[in-house]
């Protein structure tokens, strides 16, 4: 199982800030996830489930349609670099973390790469004293990089800094493209050990690890098969 991996793409800073800037002076909305943090947590929608700039949660119907915002289709740099994404996009965010704000340790229920959904995170304003952790370690995210990371684990956010930290948040389903990156992605990527699932949600996740049909999917479901008694 993948914990976290940086991906082989790098997006031009002053361009992503730039474009930023345009849409500061919209009304982000609080985060709905109240009781997961301190301080203030907003969003600004660039894709949501009806294209409304009023819904920035995460859809729960089995085959959610998300549409494009007026923001995205007002913001062409965005529009460029999610182009870059060759797979089908869900919801697409802007988070931001104000300074001060704690965002408490929580998990994403069942959103990680072997379930078959992605959530990619792509710093544009950060700073050294933001402290993002996955499953207790520390992962340094940097300006213009782009990361992975396995949100069923535990993970919080501390922003240390006296600056507002704002990422670029982008959901998407796995397809044939996203398994061929990850599969080349190898310069930080952390893999873990399968947690301690029952039989039968071990017998599911190695049926989707099979539909997978990659190298490292077959691995790890010969992995995973060796356990089950």
């Amino acid at each position: 199982m993948i914990k976290y991996l940086q991906l082989p793409f790098h997006f031009d800073v002053p361009s992503i800030q730039k474009e930023l800037k345009t849409l500061t002076d919209q009304h982000w909305q609080l985060h709905y996830q109240t009781l997961h943090y301190e301080g203030e947590w907003s969003a600004l929608p660039l894709r949501s489930e009806d294209g409304s700039l009023d819904n920035i949660h995460i859809s729960t119907a089995t085959d959610p349609t998300y549409q494009n915002t007026s923001l995205l289709n007002n913001s062409p740099f965005f529009q460029q670099l999610l182009t870059h994404f060759e797979c089908p996009l869900l919801a697409v965010r802007l988070l931001k973390l104000n300074a001060g704000a704690v965002i408490k340790e929580h998990r994403d229920a069942e959103l990680y790469f072997e379930k078959g959904e992605v959530r990619i995170h792509i710093p544009i304003i950060t700073h050294p004293l933001v402290e993002f952790y996955l499953d207790k370690e520390r992962i340094n995210l940097r300006t213009g990089e782009c990361w992975y990371m396995n949100f069923n684990l535990p993970h919080s956010i501390v922003n240390k800094s006296d600056i507002d930290r704002v990422h670029l948040v982008i959901d998407a389903t796995v397809n044939d493209w996203v398994k061929e990156i990850f599969e080349q992605s190898t310069t930080t990527k952390k893999e873990i050990e399968e947690p301690g699932y029952d039989e039968d949600t071990k017998k599911q996740i190695i049926a989707q690890l099979r539909l997978m049909n990659t190298d490292t999917s077959n691995k790890m479901a010969d992995e995973m098969e060796k356990g089950l008694t």
